[in-house]
């Protein structure tokens, strides 16, 4: 119950959040504007609006999760009420989950928009709703999760400008791991390979929550690709929460 206090709390406190409107405002237009950059091209006019409609959430997810996610814990300290609120009888690891709970419903609720307003887009176009698109906005949302988790995870470590720096390293690495292991294979006597193996092992993969691509093809995914990808999510989200509750149990709040 005192986490879904907290998780509720918070909920309130992001939906009403000016930053998180206007990015969520300027995504749906993005996706609107598809339609005209639809008109470009040739022939493949619903391919273009249903990839441009699925990287603009995968994008603005990312902008709401750095710009919304770091200063959770951020404000909660330097206005003091985080003193107010673990004085009472609620546990370091419930306010972290609370919180992160709190900002996974507001990014539910975006992301439900987003969705529904590609959906209208391609009704437009096609007289239909292409339910193909679900397995894929699932996994960005689960990515966007994921980078939350991150974001949390710095904030509690370190100032917030740093915080976002390294959440969008995350973001970009996550990205090209792929590229990051074949350049360790090709070249494997460079200087730096350790160092890069290292960041291949520790950073998430976040191409396994990437079916853009095959949803917008109509391509067919390797079996249990979507259920591959959700359980890697998870896991990883579950991990680093992990990590930062036990950093925040840990950190001398004076």
């Amino acid at each position: 119950m005192r986490i879904l206090a907290v998780a509720s709390n918070t909920f309130k406190e992001t939906i009403r959040n000016r930053i998180l409107v206007n990015i969520l405002l300027f995504a749906v237009f993005l996706i609107l504007l598809s339609l005209v950059v639809g008109e470009w091209s040739m022939g493949h006019q619903v391919k273009v609006i249903k990839d441009f409609g699925l990287s603009a959430m995968s994008l603005f997810g990312l902008l709401i999760a750095v710009f919304i996610g770091i200063r959770l814990m951020v404000q909660e300290m330097e206005q003091r009420t985080i003193y107010l609120i673990l004085s009472k009888p609620i546990r370091r690891w419930e306010f972290v989950l609370g919180k992160y709970l709190g900002l996974a419903a507001t990014l539910a609720v975006n992301v439900a928009l987003m969705a529904a307003a590609l959906w209208a887009v391609g009704l437009i176009q096609e007289g239909r709703v292409d339910l193909s698109l679900i397995p894929a906005i699932l996994l960005i949302y689960l990515e966007i999760l994921l980078i939350v988790a991150f974001a949390l995870l710095f904030s509690t470590i370190t100032s917030p400008t740093l915080a976002a720096v390294f959440t969008l390293c995350v973001y970009v690495i996550g990205h090209t791991t792929a590229f990051i292991r074949e350049f360790i294979t090709v070249h494997p006597d460079k200087g730096a390979h350790w160092l890069l193996r290292i960041i291949y092992l520790v950073m998430p993969n976040l191409e396994n929550l990437n079916l853009k691509a095959a949803a917008v093809e109509h391509a067919a995914l390797p079996p249990h690709a979507a259920a591959f990808g959700g359980l890697y999510g998870l896991g990883y989200i579950a991990f680093v929460l992990t990590l930062t509750v036990l950093i925040f149990e840990n950190k001398d709040l004076k």
